[in-house]
């Protein structure tokens, strides 16, 4: 028999639904070295620490700390959390865009401060373009939110593929420069890949019009900080909307904190916020329990790991 450490909280009913899976699977709630399989994220500094482990099931889409060297013994098989937070991240970046191109956090600043004034001109959304560097599930659902409200909608994604008809334009990485030229909002939902570090360059923001803003709901070491530090202080672009950073979570004394153009969440985008997301990892955490009792191959294996 299997014993499967489940570290996410779940209720009686969704307890009940992952036991009644197989009777070859033996499900814990509590913290157990001696189990063969994880669900959920737990500390990779404790991985070791599971000496039967040969499964680990992130909640998560990024499973970053967890391919570094010396984190997973070999032949412990990784699955993320493919697609199961692509809704709740892309609301949460649309929405993060909407505040930035309507002042609203200009507003909620003055609220603290008792300031009753008004903020000038806006655009209008219908007439905005935006683009995605990062077109995948993430990418595509935040796209279908914006052309819903009329948006001209440039995504970017790493290779050549045919451009759904949901969007107006579709480059690949090699001309992220003349993607982002010329819009009014960029979003990066790209994973932190080697590739992907510090992809953002000062350069890069001087691509970008100087009253574009920029969305970030991907992986914070896209942008190195000392290049968020100028980019913000020179007002290179009119605004920022981080939900993650290079490290985290970011120091309360950083001095971040107090740019005005700069709104900030706290890695908060994906985290089962939705009932929605949580139903489709139980979904999917079901399917591979059942795929794991039987000996059958998981869903979403990540066999990328660092040197």
């Amino acid at each position: 028999m299997k014993k499967v450490y489940v570290a996410v909280s779940l209720n009686e009913q969704q307890k009940q639904r992952l036991e009644n899976i197989s009777e070859d699977l033996r499900l814990v709630y509590e913290k157990d070295y001696d189990a063969n399989a994880i669900v959920g994220n737990v500390s990779p500094l404790e991985l070791l620490k599971y000496k039967e482990l040969e499964w680990l099931q992130t909640s998560a889409v990024g499973y970053d700390a967890y391919i570094k060297k010396g984190v997973l013994r070999p032949g412990v098989i990784l699955t993320n959390a493919v697609d199961v937070h692509s809704q709740e991240v892309a609301e949460h970046a649309f929405v993060m865009m909407l505040m930035l191109i309507k002042k609203l956090h200009t507003y909620r600043d003055n609220q603290h401060e008792h300031i009753w004034q008004e903020e000038g001109k806006v655009k209008e959304i219908g007439k905005m373009k935006a683009a995605i560097v990062g077109f995948g599930n993430i990418g595509k659902r935040l796209a279908k939110l914006l052309k819903g409200l009329g948006i001209y909608v440039i995504g970017v994604k790493r290779t050549e593929s045919a451009k759904p008809d949901y969007i107006d334009e579709l480059y690949t990485s090699k001309d992220l420069d003349k993607a982002i030229s010329d819009v009014d909002a960029v979003f990066t939902v790209m994973p932190g890949t080697k590739e992907n570090v510090h992809l953002f360059t000062l350069d890069t923001f001087k691509m970008m019009r100087p009253d574009a803003v920029l969305i970030n709901v991907g992986r914070g070491n896209l942008i190195a900080e000392d290049v968020l530090y100028e980019v913000l202080d020179k007002h290179i672009i009119a605004g920022l909307a981080l939900d993650v950073f290079e490290k985290e979570p970011l120091d309360k004394n950083s001095p971040l904190w107090d740019y005005p153009q700069l709104l900030i969440t706290p890695h908060a985008a994906g985290f089962f916020h939705l009932d929605s997301a949580f139903e489709a990892f139980l979904d999917l955490v079901s399917e591979n329990l059942t795929r794991y009792a039987k000996g059958e191959e998981l869903k979403y294996i990540v066999s990328e790991r660092e040197a």
